[in-house]
């Protein structure tokens, strides 16, 4: 594991070189300690980031990765494993490790799923459409995906854990951070009867960067994207786009 760390981590390397370097390797241990010619020979991969490669033979950061997800017991899944969603894996913008907490179900995970997003504030009416969607999906036995943030996504998921269903939230932090802070009961709910998963390592604090960056593995997890309510320019658009762009239905009630 401590090679699939490293490669996630090198610099300039983004989702894209990773899969084309692993499918040439096969793994990241061979990576690792390929000469640099061999990299040279990877499609996309040119001098520079050959050197960068090359060069970047330390496992320093991994370790001390691995060692604070031992600390906050944070587990890792690769596009290798059966664990790893099958729906999302296809595609190359997917990151080659998760980290996750809670109850990897492969059944769960890989049966009927739809994200339920939309406005941190918003009306009446749409939290209670929000509730609806996700008690009515999860009787169902759908899979319920969203961001565990304010508003829309905190009360489907808080609703279908209710309703006894299975949810799955995609953080745009570490998983030994809660964001927003108040949300640490549901948080721990989802953990302990669902699963939380994030591209991002132990420690990393949330930042506007990274959550359209969250939207995307939404949108690849789920077969549906519903968008209850949201302003132009919300990430729940954003999610709603990344859902078109991997053929999902999209679903607007707005």
């Amino acid at each position: 594991m401590i090679y699939w760390i490293w490669l996630s981590k090198v610099p300039q390397i983004g989702c894209h070189i990773s899969r084309a370097l692993l499918k040439k390797f096969h793994d990241p241990e061979h990576i690792y300690y390929a000469e640099y010619e061999q990299l040279l020979q990877i499609k996309g991969i040119g001098p520079k980031r050959a050197k960068l490669i090359y060069n970047t033979k330390c496992l320093s950061q991994a370790e001390k990765i691995m060692e604070n997800c031992h600390k906050h017991k944070i587990k890792i899944m690769t596009i290798n494993d059966d664990i790893y969603p099958k729906k999302a894996k296809i595609f190359d913008d997917m990151p080659i490790i998760l980290y996750y907490k809670g109850t990897p179900n492969s059944d769960l995970i890989n049966k009927k799923s739809a994200a339920i997003v939309g406005a941190r504030r918003c009306s009446r009416q749409a939290r209670q459409t929000a509730i609806d969607l996700a008690v009515t999906l999860s009787d169902k036995g759908i899979t319920i995906v969203s961001g565990m943030a304010k508003g829309i996504d905190s009360y489907a998921q808080t609703a279908c854990l209710k309703n006894e269903g299975y949810t799955i939230a995609v953080l745009g932090n570490g998983l030994d951070i809660c964001y927003p802070i108040e949300h640490g009961k549901l948080m721990y709910q989802i953990e302990k009867n669902g699963m939380l998963l994030s591209e991002y390592e132990p420690g990393i604090k949330p930042q506007k960067v990274y959550f359209p960056r969250r939207n995307r593995i939404i949108a690849a997890l789920s077969d549906e994207i519903i968008v209850v309510e949201a302003k132009k320019g919300s990430g729940a658009l954003i999610t709603a786009q990344y859902g078109e762009n991997y053929h999902r239905k999209v679903i607007r009630l707005m």
